[in-house]
């Protein structure tokens, strides 16, 4: 890559400053900046930035009426996901990503900007064309028919009519159900059951379980939805989701008993049945490079996958940019 950025010095303001945790309050002023772009990607959704970015993890300020995303997460050095200026507003977009590479460099780190998403990769293609803007495949999201997660139709989906079948042979009286505050409790215990024999660290669990508290915590202020099954009255998995744009549902998360045959795929279903009318996608996010969830989520064969990309100051592979 080059080594420098394509802005010239004298372009350059001085650095980016006030930064600060994404908090309940911010999400109106937030999806002002997001909404309007109607990317079909996980990244942008407030309840993502909400739920997985405790403890600064995500931070974000706005400078000229231009959003900026920080991330800052122990297994990798502080990153950028490409600047938001207000859709339709006048920007040169040269001087946006040069004010987030400075920043980081001010740090002390290589700066990166990752999970480039395909509109902002023309945009900065364009006007940043000194940068090398190479695919980041572990960020990619999945996104299937909604058709064909409420069917499972066809030769390929065979062995997931199969499961589903089963479970239903097994528990014939199972009840699936909308998720409602009184459920919430619930539904933490069986994210505790789950991660057991999961190989989770307990900063990993603690983080993880951090994240699901605040969102079911937070359902309505969120914008979210749920949908748990039941058996002999007792909460087995459980899913949240949100709908991302007028056409796609998103799934943030999704939790099962691992020794009930079936219940994953079931609780798919049927989350999708019932809470995801009216769309005709849904995106079940990236794998992170996790060989397990790969499996699962190419197993349900995806649509098509949302592409993503990373550009750096200075040297970076793609292995670089894995999180643990």
């Amino acid at each position: 890559m080059e080594a420098e950025c394509c802005c010239p010095v004298t372009d350059r303001k001085a650095l980016l400053t006030g930064f600060r945790n994404f908090e309940l309050e911010d999400k109106e002023l937030i999806d002002s900046f997001t909404k309007p772009w109607k990317l079909d990607c996980s990244d942008l959704s407030f309840a993502n930035m909400f739920i997985w970015g405790a403890d600064g993890k995500f931070q974000f300020t706005i400078d000229d009426d231009v959003l900026y995303i920080k991330l800052n997460f122990k297994s990798v050095p502080e990153f950028f996901w490409p600047p938001i200026p207000r859709k339709n507003s006048q920007y040169d977009y040269r001087k946006l990503v040069c004010r987030a590479f400075d920043y980081l460099e001010s740090r002390g780190v290589v700066p990166v900007i990752r999970n480039i998403w395909e509109p902002f990769k023309e945009i900065m293609e364009r006007t940043c064309p000194c940068l090398d803007i190479e695919p980041a495949e572990i960020a990619w999201d999945y996104v299937y028919s909604r058709e064909k997660l409420a069917t499972l139709k066809g030769k390929k989906l065979h062995g997931k009519r199969n499961h589903i079948n089963r479970f239903m042979e097994e528990h014939p009286d199972f009840v699936y159900k909308r998720l409602e505050p009184d459920m919430y409790a619930d539904c933490i215990a069986v994210y505790d059951e789950w991660k057991e024999g999961k190989g989770l660290s307990e900063t990993e669990f603690a983080n993880e379980r951090r994240s699901v508290v605040l969102a079911l915590n937070n359902m309505e202020r969120l914008g979210l939805t749920g949908g748990a099954i039941l058996l002999d009255g007792k909460i087995k998995a459980f899913t949240i989701g949100e709908r991302l744009t007028e056409n796609m549902q998103l799934i943030h998360i999704e939790k099962a008993d691992s020794e009930i045959n079936g219940l994953f795929p079931m609780i798919n279903q049927q989350y999708v049945l019932h809470e995801c009318e009216g769309v005709e996608y849904i995106n079940r996010e990236e794998d992170m490079g996790i060989e397990g969830m790969r499996k699962a989520k190419r197993s349900y064969y995806p649509e098509y996958m949302v592409k993503k990309y990373f550009a750096a100051r200075g040297e970076v592979t793609e292995e670089e940019l894995e999180m643990e």
